[in-house]
């Protein structure tokens, strides 16, 4: 196999670095990222290009059809046959739950001047506060402080107003007991691993199928954590899910242009905010 980049390697070898690997979690990045799916019917791949592009993720062929095979039972990608040639793309069904994810995955980094907060009375149920406002949620702090951009009240918080103690004057300092309540919930390795090779591809030397890789796999990364952590800023400093958005927005737009992607693809992040 041909040497990868210093820093495709390292993302490869962070991919089955974390467990049993997902293999359908995978396919979906690539079906999301380099199928196209904005074209009005969605775009597809073909088997033979899925597997090419997974033998080099270091991913078995018989893995790759068996994640298939789940994807399609659950109704989320639909095939069709041309000659020998197998081709997948999301379903209706798939494509609605890309293009809602879509919206948080490429959302443009904000820059949030002003936040409010709110102190959580003793008998309130934080598991429901969270599950309420789970489509938007606030940032928690310990157990009974919430925040959230000023501009911007989540609409699951709006029952809740009449129960917190709200106020829009920023604490002077949070203590490192308050921001470990809030960190180690975070991936931190993979908001690590994003921020330290997009610098290192500042100045990216690497074929179009290497650009591709790496631009599939560091939106795989971002994927996983904004999905599933999706308070993206916070007024803490050092905030990793704030720093690793910045830095793949960033070097996004180089990568679309490396890896030979549409160029509207290179605008998914829009334009960062100063």
């Amino acid at each position: 196999m041909t040497e990868q980049p210093a820093p495709l390697a390292q993302l490869i070898e962070h991919l089955h670095a974390q467990g049993r690997l997902r293999v359908w979690s995978v396919i979906v990045t690539i079906l999301g990222e380099l199928a196209e799916p904005e074209e009005p019917e969605g775009g597809e791949i073909s088997m033979s290009a899925l597997l090419e592009l997974c033998a080099a993720l270091e991913i078995e062929p018989q893995a790759v059809r068996t994640a298939m095979s789940r994807l399609s039972k659950d109704g989320l990608v639909s095939g069709r046959r041309l000659g020998r040639q197998a081709f997948y793309r999301f379903s209706s069904a798939g494509l609605e739950q890309y293009h809602r994810a879509a919206r948080r995955i490429y959302a443009a980094p904000r820059d949030i001047a002003q936040w409010c907060y709110g102190l959580i009375g003793p008998d309130a149920d934080l598991a429901q506060l969270q599950k309420d406002s789970a489509a938007d949620p606030p940032l928690i702090i310990g157990a009974r402080l919430v925040c959230w951009p000023s501009a911007a009240m989540p609409e699951g918080l709006t029952p809740w107003l009449q129960r917190l103690v709200v106020f829009d004057s920023a604490p002077s300092v949070f203590p490192d007991w308050a921001c470990s309540q809030v960190f180690p919930a975070l991936s931190a390795e993979s908001c690590g691993l994003i921020l330290r090779l997009c610098d290192a591809l500042d100045e990216p030397v690497m074929t179009a199928p290497q650009a591709r890789l790496t631009r599939l796999l560091l939106v795989h990364y971002w994927r996983r954590l904004v999905l599933r952590y999706p308070t993206i800023e916070a007024p803490l400093d050092n905030w990793p899910l704030a720093r690793a958005h910045r830095a793949l927005a960033r070097i996004y737009p180089q990568l679309v242009q490396l890896s030979g992607g549409a160029p509207d693809c290179a605008t998914r992040f829009h334009r960062i905010t100063k």
